[in-house]
């Protein structure tokens, strides 16, 4: 198997024995690479320490939802994953239909046939804020003639940190049309739209975190940088401790 992910943190099973699972899976040869999938951002990251600290397999990706109208993993995983060498997989990137361009408003609420307007399968009210997304992304997506869910789509895969996104269809055509996401770039301008429309509401400590923010604490011109090139982690060898 070229990637096996653990899907959804128990809270019970300790993290160690988790990655050692997962490693003695590599080295047996059942599967090449291993992930995480919807765990919190502090249990990916004590993973992905505890794997480098004593020479185990890494975890090479993080499954997450990520989509215009559901951003929080920006305020804990984009650069953890970034940091500790994870790719992230984006799931629903039109929000279980929502973005697609099925639904739209009306006076008697939402209209159109899916998910989000059947009560027994999970139909629920769209918010103002949603309302807000949804709405700048069928503009953007009639200024560049293509479909919402193209948008929708391109915009989470040009996401940073995001190495992959999972589709979902029902048709055929919908696969090809879903495939033709990569197929242009969303320009500057129409980006910058799509991101002030869906901006999340970041509360403390992560607003602290912000280019706004950090221009009243770091000095400007000043330049924060990553590991220095060249950089490799200890290597712990078992008797002696670390080592170069």
């Amino acid at each position: 198997m070229d990637l096996y992910l653990l899907h959804t943190w128990d809270r019970i099973t300790p993290v160690e024995e988790v990655v050692h699972t997962l490693d003695d899976l590599v080295r047996t040869g059942k599967i090449r690479y291993a992930g995480l999938s919807d765990v919190p951002a502090w249990y990916a990251a004590r993973a992905q320490s505890y794997a480098e600290a004593h020479g185990l397999a890494p975890m090479i990706n993080l499954q997450l939802p990520y989509s215009l109208v559901s951003r929080g993993i920006e305020a804990e995983y984009v650069a953890m994953a970034q940091t500790m060498g994870m790719g992230l997989t984006a799931w629903s990137p039109i929000a279980s239909g929502l973005l697609s361009g099925k639904y739209r408003r009306t006076g008697d609420g939402l209209s159109g046939s899916g998910r989000l307007t059947n009560p027994d399968a999970g139909g629920r009210e769209v918010s103002p804020s949603e309302w807000q997304v949804i709405e700048a992304l069928e503009s953007v997506a009639a200024d560049l003639g293509r479909s919402m869910a193209q948008v929708a789509i391109n915009w989470v895969a040009t996401q940073p940190a995001v190495a992959s996104v999972i589709i979902g269809a029902s048709s055929a055509e919908q696969v090809g049309s879903n495939f033709e996401a990569l197929d242009f770039e969303i320009p500057a301008d129409a980006r910058r739209r799509l991101q002030e429309a869906s901006a999340p509401q970041l509360g403390v400590p992560y607003v602290m975190f912000t280019p706004q923010y950090q221009s009243w604490v770091v000095s400007p011109g000043l330049g924060i940088g990553d590991k220095p090139a060249g950089y490799t982690p200890p290597v712990f060898n078992g008797a002696t401790g670390p080592t170069k």
